[in-house]
Parts: C-alpha cells; sequence; structure tokens
C-alpha cells in the first residue's frame, strides 16, 4: 500500500522540477524511511494522523531530491561566476540521513507515530 500517489504529491507539495518518473523512483525510500521512523504504526494512521503522513512522504521526496540536487556528499556547496567564489562543505551520509529524520519528525511531531505512545 503506497501513502501517496503522484496525483496526491503534485496537487499537494510538488517541486517544478519533479517528473513523475523520479517521483516514482524517490517514493518507495521516502515510505520506507517513515516505516523505519515510524516502527511502522504510520501503515495504520487514519484522520489528521494519515494526512500528516502523506505530507511527511510527499516532503522526504522533496527534501531528498533538494539534498542531491545541493550535491550531498560532494564538497561544493555554492560556486558564483561573477567573482568565482566556491564555498565547501562535505555533507557526510550521516549528515543527509539526519535532515531526512529532521524532516520526518518535523511532519510527523504530535502524532505519537515516531516516539513513545
Amino acid at each position: 500500500m503506497a501513502y501517496i500517489d503522484w496525483e496526491w504529491y503534485s496537487n499537494h507539495f510538488p517541486l517544478e522540477e519533479m517528473t513523475e518518473d523520479e517521483f516514482m523512483h524517490r517514493l518507495p525510500a521516502a515510505e520506507m524511511k517513515v516505516d523505519i521512523l515510524t516502527h511502522y504504526r504510520a501503515r495504520d494512521a487514519t484522520g489528521y494522523k494519515g494526512e500528516q503522513v502523506k505530507a511527511c512522504v510527499a516532503n522526504l521526496i522533496n527534501r531528498s531530491a533538494k539534498l542531491e540536487q545541493d550535491g550531498a556528499g560532494d564538497n561544493v556547496k555554492s560556486a558564483s561566476n561573477d567573482g568565482y567564489s566556491e564555498t565547501y562543505e562535505l555533507v557526510t551520509p550521516e549528515q543527509a540521513e539526519e535532515a531526512l529524520r529532521k524532516e520526518c519528525f518535523r511532519w510527523l511531531s504530535g502524532t505519537g507515530l515516531m516516539g513513545a505512545m
């Protein structure tokens, strides 16, 4: 059972550059992340909790795309052409993972799905 589909995503939390193929590619990882972080409690969520889970999955997809776009795991954080400057920052896989966990917590905070019940 998928938490969200392309139609729901594109109507609620779309990124302009996100294609349906990319969404379908990122969806399983986002759903797995929610399942792991909630110890599968999200699967039974209904009402407002179910809506928060949907929002969480969509925003995990967006966050992972943004992390990849920003070069998570790469050394260059930003570059400029005018005066040529580059900023280097090492984003480790652990830091990227923590960013996704925080994104999930942001959307599921107050639902009881991520913490002790």
